[in-house]
């Protein structure tokens, strides 16, 4: 049995360049420097309960989708790769 990678779309890589942006604004680093990749691990970058939120309305905002509380867990934000598979997940749902 052989695995395969999934290739990333041209959509998923705009939507994953613009939650990096929105991100990395929320946590007030330059989005240059944060370097954030499917593997970053956004607590690592200083996100805390307080900008959660803040990242969680401008997500709304930018890509149109309703979050749930039910829908949050603590391995969204351990895993930046985790957070563009919901938000592409949330928008496919609308």
């Amino acid at each position: 049995m052989s695995t395969q990678t999934a290739i990333p779309t041209d959509s998923h890589i705009d939507t994953a360049e613009r939650i990096a942006a929105i991100a990395a604004e929320v946590l007030r680093i330059d989005p240059a420097d944060a370097r954030i990749d499917a593997e970053t691990n956004l607590y690592e970058l200083g996100l805390e309960s307080l900008n959660v939120v803040e990242l969680l309305s401008q997500l709304e905002t930018a890509f149109g989708i309703t979050i749930d509380v039910e829908d949050l867990s603590s391995d969204l934000f351990g895993r930046f790769g985790n957070l563009v598979e919901f938000v592409e997940t949330k928008r496919s749902q609308h």
